[in-house]
């Protein structure tokens, strides 16, 4: 048994201490993923714990399946669906100028616009994909970020956001062929650049 799946089995009898673990083992990748959706630190600590909240009190449903990693994150899509609703029905709209916040942890919102020949070192090159990836639609960025920055397979993905796994490679060619587009667009070279996603 992993030590994911340990937590849980701690979780599920009330053991605070496992809980506890399981927060801060998952609390970065979470904080990361929503920052991602929202662009507001307050929304996604709330999330957060809006999504860790469910995990305690649903733990006993994890039925070992699935990763847990891909459970607790299936939760994570859920919450998000919910805020993203509720902001809607709240005609809240994000403006364009609101995504430049800062960012927490070590994640960039710089969007470069010189040429390959102004991009000096890998942290240049990886805030051009993260610009090209930020180009992308929810529904294609979903699939790019869970694949290359949370390692799910494409099954996993499909149970985490409820859709068949072939609409999880559908998505995936698209997402491959814009951000590939977008790269070019940025004077950079899409193939080579794509491999540096997988270390976003």
């Amino acid at each position: 048994m992993d030590r994911d799946a340990e937590l849980i089995a701690g979780v599920e009898a009330g053991d605070e201490n496992a809980f506890a673990e399981l927060f801060e083992r998952y609390h970065r990748r979470l904080l990361s993923y929503f920052w991602r959706k929202t662009r507001d630190r307050d929304a996604a600590e709330e999330l957060i714990q809006d999504t860790m909240m469910l995990v305690w009190a649903k733990a006993g449903q994890f039925n070992g399946t699935s990763r847990v990693s891909t459970w607790i994150f299936g939760i994570g899509y859920r919450k998000m669906l919910e805020w993203n609703r509720a902001k809607n029905r709240q005609q809240a709209v994000f403006e364009s100028g609101d995504r430049e916040d800062e960012a927490p942890l070590q994640e960039s919102t710089s969007r470069p616009e010189h040429g390959v020949e102004h991009a000096v070192g890998r942290d240049a090159l990886v805030a051009h994909v993260q610009s090209a990836i930020g180009d992308l639609s929810e529904e294609h960025r979903d699939v790019v970020t869970m694949t290359f920055q949370e390692g799910m397979s494409y099954p996993e993905i499909a149970e985490a956001l409820g859709i068949q796994p072939g609409t999880v490679k559908s998505r995936m060619y698209y997402a491959k062929r814009q951000l590939k587009d977008g790269l070019t667009r940025r004077g950079l070279k899409g193939d080579e650049l794509w491999q540096i996603a997988k270390g976003l």
